[in-house]
């Protein structure tokens, strides 16, 4: 009987050893004194430290004073016997320096008369850096969504004034018309005048409600696809703004998943818009291009000086950088005061899109 009792004693202090080295979790044996006895390979890669340098240490020194503070309240209760266990999330420092997050866990071991601290350590560090990236996410696409709805709404308000400005400029044409004479021949003259201004203005006010409604609903990049589209886009621009646009295009395919090609075509009108609103452009150049993996839309020529680091976060920008985000595509901008400002933006291409 007894040489079985120290057969199995054997056995289990070996299984106990297989286990404790073999661990993936870090693993330290302590006294009630917070001090290691073992430590198991895991725990020392972990952490950056020997097996005998953690031998040296006290267990408040691998942690930051006000972690420490905390767990030691805790191992004190334990060593008092008002709790058998305790767990926590707590940051160590490593050998380096540096600070990683680990959740530990602390139950008290009794062999016999002897009374040892099982302290056990989960690498939280691909956890938290996951969690934070996710907080910081969500809380950069709450921006995001906050300032896309007030660029939809500044948009409605501009559509708002043009509208309202072609209804005051048809209001006036039609008071106009209405002090027309009707009667005295000697004013036929005047009257045919006035009637040319008219149309004039009528030709105006069509043209400009075209070119807003053709702002809204592309129906060229439908029928024409993204190359003639954007084409079109910038003669357009160019005659109402009396801004020199060079346009050049190569290798585009007519047949683009809808996604991108309305993603890239908004993306010109907004660079476009831009040059006007921050002004002092008088010639830009847009290439459109196509590689075997990508289409890159490129606007160089806008206002010099521009604070680049500002300007991507002005709402256009932003809606711009999300609807290419929504592709898989990328925004990015430089300004050179000799130069201008380049504005780049790039999407990936299925090798079937085309």
């Amino acid at each position: 009987m007894e040489e079985h009792k120290a057969l199995a004693a054997g056995l289990d202090s070996r299984l106990f050893l297989s286990a404790f080295t073999a661990s993936p979790i870090g693993i330290a044996l302590e006294d009630l004194e917070g001090r290691p006895l073992f430590a198991n390979p895991a725990l020392c890669s972990l952490l950056g430290f020997s097996e005998e340098e953690m031998r040296s240490k006290h267990c408040a020194e691998f942690s930051p004073p006000e972690d420490a503070k905390k767990d030691w309240a805790l191992f004190e209760q334990l060593r008092a016997g008002s709790i058998n266990q305790y767990q926590m999330e707590k940051r160590f420092f490593r050998r380096d320096g540096s600070l990683i997050w680990g959740r530990l866990s602390i139950s008290l071991l009794e062999i016999g008369t002897s009374r040892l601290v099982v302290a056990m350590v989960e690498d939280l560090g691909e956890k938290i850096s996951a969690h934070e990236k996710l907080v910081r996410s969500e809380a950069e696409l709450e921006k995001l969504r906050g300032g896309l709805i007030q660029a939809h709404e500044e948009e409605r308000a501009r559509i708002g004034r043009e509208l309202h400005d072609y209804v005051d400029r048809l209001v006036v044409l039609s008071i106009d018309l209405d002090r027309f004479p009707q009667n005295a021949i000697e004013l036929i003259s005047e009257a045919q005048k006035k009637v040319a201004e008219a149309r004039q203005q009528v030709k105006d006010i069509v043209r400009d409600v075209y070119a807003l409604s053709h702002f809204l609903l592309p129906l060229r990049l439908e029928y024409l696809g993204l190359a003639a589209a954007a084409s079109s886009l910038c003669k357009e621009f160019s005659a109402r703004e009396k801004i020199e646009i060079d346009y050049r295009s190569e290798g585009v395919p007519r047949e683009l998943p809808k996604e991108i090609s309305l993603c890239l075509y908004r993306v010109l009108q907004e660079a476009l818009q831009n040059a006007t609103k921050y002004g002092h452009s008088q010639w830009l150049e847009v290439s459109l291009s196509a590689e075997p993996h990508e289409i890159r839309l490129i606007v160089r020529g806008l206002t010099t000086g521009l604070d680049t680091a500002l300007a991507l976060k002005e709402h256009g920008m932003m809606s711009m950088r999300e609807r290419l985000r929504l592709v898989d595509g990328e925004l990015s901008m430089e300004s050179h005061p000799q130069r201008g400002t380049t504005i780049h933006a790039r999407v990936p291409l299925r090798a079937d899109a085309s």
